[in-house]
């Protein structure tokens, strides 16, 4: 009984010990998710701003694109202000500021993206901005203490509907009628706005190249 207790103590000791020494990189931080999507996939993602410290408040967040990412909108998000920076015609980064996450708490952003046209991983590298004016840096490597977030690009990754409003996978109609009548007639009318826009756009761009042809024409003769 005596050699029972004494090896439980043990084993409870190593594991603190061994606790005490993950915790730094264990630390959360802030992510970027999903961590999987498809090459050129235009993928609506979020971005999960936890604040890990017993004080100060997190007023600000700084998220640089991967390089190939030329296309992003950001989403509107209550008492965040948002801004786009771009590097000559491409967008390199996103600024949200004015919104407050307090010790113990999180925020959650949104932004819709086209990825890079290449497989393998890509970095998102932020700044976490708090109210004392200090900044933590989350742009290190996966097994450093302050590590940025990884989206691995995939063939074999599953295809995204951005139109869904959670940004997942997107539903099949039997699995949209089961839900409520409610939400499966919003999937269908956010599909069928983005459906008509596009045809309108398409019809546009066919009235202005028949134009051109026509004013081709007049001008031979």
């Amino acid at each position: 009984m005596h050699r029972r207790r004494r090896h439980a103590a043990e084993v409870l000791t190593a594991a603190v010990a061994l606790g005490a020494l993950v915790a730094p990189g264990a630390a959360a931080h802030v992510t970027v998710q999903p961590s999987a999507s498809r090459p050129a996939e235009l993928q609506r993602y979020r971005v999960i701003v936890p604040n890990e410290r017993t004080k100060g408040t997190t007023t600000g967040v700084d998220l640089r694109l991967p390089a190939g990412v030329t296309f992003a909108l950001v989403e509107a998000a209550p008492g965040w202000r948002s801004r786009t920076i771009k590097s000559g015609s491409a967008v390199s980064e996103l600024r949200w500021s004015g919104g407050r996450v307090a010790p113990g708490g999180y925020a959650e952003l949104h932004f819709i993206a086209r990825n890079p046209v290449r497989v393998g991983p890509v970095a998102w590298k932020a700044l976490q901005r708090y109210d004392d004016g200090s900044v933590v840096r989350w742009i290190g490597s996966a097994d450093s203490e302050q590590p940025a977030a990884v989206t691995a690009l995939s063939e074999g990754a599953v295809p995204v509907d951005v139109v869904s409003t959670h940004g997942e996978s997107a539903p099949s109609r039997s699995s949209a009628a089961a839900g409520t009548p409610a939400k499966a007639a919003a999937a269908e009318a956010g599909r069928d706005g983005l459906t008509l826009a596009l045809a309108i756009a398409g019809a546009v761009l066919g009235a202005a190249a028949l134009a051109l042809t026509l004013v081709r024409r007049r001008g031979g003769d």
